[in-house]
């Protein structure tokens, strides 16, 4: 059974074209300089939500954002200098590129994760589409074809995820469709069966030395456990239980 994932973030290496050691430790699949598909050490299920993250058990390729997310790579970009892109003697080769893209669309696909701005992007977006630092991390704010100037991460993702979805479509595919949350978004000051809910699958994943009170009143307490859920999960801590870290709860449930 194909667990459930919830986005799929590409990469470049910064590596040569070949595939390295270190590529198969970080990333689910990459895409070496002549377009042929490599699979990483970790299997992808390694990475679903409400799976505990032990270092060096799971492919950590995104910086707090692990937990549910795919890493695709190609292998290029050594020694690449941010101001000129281009001139770097390992920018992506155009089969490469395209195996790419056909890979993104294939895992979309088969772990029917919708192509939106949340969903489907590159490591470049993740701090400004999601809220999670990256340290300064530019894959991709270039365009990987090579056909446009511009620098902006969300401009480059936008073309990535149009090729994406033609991609899917000439496979006969259909994108999902963002998937509705489990449960209601649940915040400080809700109150009632659904905060009990949220609350005792809380002290089942956390297993707290003193659990928190199962009373139906989202206080000080089950923010600060809904918290440390999200932070444990890789998830954006934010203390609010949204769609994602629902899902992460009851899957930590199953």
């Amino acid at each position: 059974m194909t667990v459930k994932m919830n986005r799929i973030v590409g990469h470049h290496s910064a590596g040569p074209f070949s595939v390295t050691v270190a590529d198969r430790e970080h990333y689910h699949r990459i895409i070496d300089g002549d377009g042929k598909r490599h699979s990483g050490r970790h299997p992808i299920s390694a990475n679903a939500p409400g799976k505990p993250l032990r270092s060096g058990s799971y492919a950590a390729h995104t910086r707090g954002l692990n937990t549910g997310s795919i890493g695709v790579a190609m292998a290029c970009m050594h020694d690449a200098k941010w101001s000129s892109p281009r001139s770097c003697a390992f920018f992506p080769k155009a089969a490469q590129v395209s195996a790419f893209i056909s890979e993104m669309a294939d895992l979309a696909i088969e772990y029917s994760i919708p192509v939106t701005r949340k969903t489907v992007l590159t490591h470049a977006e993740v701090e400004i589409t999601l809220g999670v630092e990256q340290a300064g991390k530019w894959d991709f704010d270039y365009d990987p074809w090579g056909r446009i100037d511009s620098r902006d991460p969300v401009v480059i993702g936008d073309l990535i995820r149009d090729a994406v979805s033609a991609e899917i479509a000439r496979l006969g595919g259909k994108p999902a469709p963002a998937a509705a949350s489990p449960r209601k978004t649940l915040r400080r000051g809700h109150t009632g069966p659904e905060v009990r809910e949220l609350q005792t699958l809380l002290n089942a994943a956390l297993k707290l030395d003193k659990p928190i009170a199962v009373d139906g009143q989202f206080g000080p307490g089950t923010f600060g456990a809904v918290q440390l859920f999200q932070i444990e999960s890789e998830l954006l801590p934010d203390g609010i239980a949204g769609r994602m870290t629902w899902t992460a709860l009851l899957e930590a449930a199953a």
